[in-house]
């Protein structure tokens, strides 16, 4: 698997995850440190809200044209 094909996978996997519902790792046999906690707490809101954003901006757009 060359780099591109490799970045390509990671991102699929990447975006999976943020999809799904936020799983914030605590396992007790595993517990990530609390900056990795937060820093993934923050990517994860981070991408939820530019996903609101967006419906957010969908939903304006058709009121808009209903109104016009």
């Amino acid at each position: 698997m060359d780099t591109k094909e490799r970045d390509a996978v990671l991102n699929e996997r990447r975006i999976a995850r943020m999809d799904a519902d936020f799983d914030p790792n605590l396992r007790p046999e595993a517990m990530p440190a609390p900056e990795m906690r937060l820093a993934n707490a923050a990517e994860y809101s981070a991408y939820q809200m530019g996903k609101i954003r967006k419906a957010l901006e969908r939903i304006a757009d058709v009121l808009e044209q209903k109104n016009s």
